[in-house]
């Protein structure tokens, strides 16, 4: 998956950098969810549901998105966005380390450019909270 991270020198609007990521933390949670339930091996459900229930923590943790614009600064989270925002379908746990690589240098990216305000240690714990379940699905091997 080939993204366009933002520049370092961008400064994202902060309401509009929480709302896009409210946007991409519930598809990311209906994904997880959705395919918590189809996966054939245990073992990788229950890392998806894991995946589910972290992004439904920081949800909980966050504003409540207003809007779905976005600006044309966050061509990578859109991209992101619009992964989890397809249809729902049984994942390769290749695509799966992926794309959690792909979020997780991407939040990283944009929270240590971004003024986050009282957001910023949510956001920095469900970031490192990602790391460990990512490194824990890179450790897991399906058969």
């Amino acid at each position: 998956m080939a993204t366009n991270l933002p520049n370092d020198s961008t400064k994202l609007p902060h309401k509009e950098l929480l709302a896009a990521f409210c946007i991409l933390f519930r598809k990311a949670r209906d994904f997880y969810q959705h395919n918590a339930k189809v996966a054939a091996p245990a073992n990788l459900r229950r890392h998806l549901a894991m995946l589910a229930e972290l992004h439904q923590q920081i949800l909980q943790k966050l504003p409540a998105a207003e809007s779905q614009s976005q600006n044309s600064d966050m061509t990578a989270l859109t991209e992101l966005l619009c992964w989890y925002s397809h249809e729902p379908q049984q994942i390769a746990l290749t695509s799966l380390k992926q794309l959690l690589t792909t979020q997780l240098q991407l939040q990283k990216k944009l929270i240590r450019q971004s003024d986050l305000g009282q957001h910023r240690s949510n956001l920095l714990y469900f970031t490192a909270s990602l790391q460990i379940a990512a490194d824990q699905l890179a450790e897991l091997k399906t058969s």
